[in-house]
């Protein structure tokens, strides 16, 4: 059995404050198999995060596009595409790659709505850390209405964030297994959210660097 962090931000994505070794050291530590590596708009720390990855922990290359409709998890991806393409053309693309396309956080709070309804997913990110008030429970009805699998992730920006939620699935522990299962729809999910004083902290810290920037 396998308990992998599929959402999992490093400093590789401008409002992400762990790196990747750092990432890796605290998800072994919490008891993880493995994490995605889902920077914004980014694929620089693959590099880095492929030497990490081996037999005992397994890191599964991702990004986290910016779509025109919304975000969307690209796992298993190994190029870069751009930002602000159609959610139907980012799916297509990453699906290109032998990747599976998530739709991240779709009912999130203050995110631009209705990417689910934009195109067919591989999967829906049912649980999210970061997602408050009905988010994940709306997220988690589209999917069982819509017969679609489920993913997880803490969806972490912060080194202690890891591994707050994760999925469970068994399979060998690499990717190419790891993904067929969860787009078989065999994954268990587990989570909490962040508690409130970790999205005070994000926002100050995203004021700071905003002024800090002007």
């Amino acid at each position: 059995m396998l308990r992998l962090d599929l959402h999992v931000h490093t400093t590789h994505s401008r409002d992400g404050f762990c790196s990747v070794a750092e990432a890796v050291q605290m998800a072994k530590a919490r008891g993880l198999d493995g994490i995605a590596i889902t920077d914004h708009d980014t694929i620089e720390g693959h590099a880095e995060a492929k030497k990490l990855s081996g037999r005992d922990f397994v890191i599964i290359p991702g990004v986290e596009i910016s779509s025109a409709d919304g975000h969307i998890l690209g796992l298993g991806v190994s190029k870069l595409m751009p930002r602000g393409l159609s959610a139907e053309e980012t799916v297509k693309r990453i699906r290109e790659q032998g990747g599976i396309a998530v739709a991240a956080h779709p009912f999130a709070f203050g995110r631009r709505p209705g990417v689910v309804h934009r195109a067919r997913f591989d999967a829906i990110e049912v649980f999210n850390s970061r997602a408050l008030f009905l988010a994940n429970p709306l997220a988690r009805e589209f999917a069982e209405k819509n017969h679609l699998p489920v993913t997880a992730g803490s969806d972490a920006h912060y080194c202690d964030e890891i591994g707050l939620a994760s999925v469970t699935l068994n399979c060998k522990a690499n990717v190419g297994s790891i993904l067929k299962e969860i787009k078989g729809g065999r994954a268990s999910i587990s989570g909490r959210t962040l508690p409130l004083w970790s999205h005070l902290r994000g926002t100050l810290h995203r004021i700071i660097h905003r002024r800090w920037r002007t």
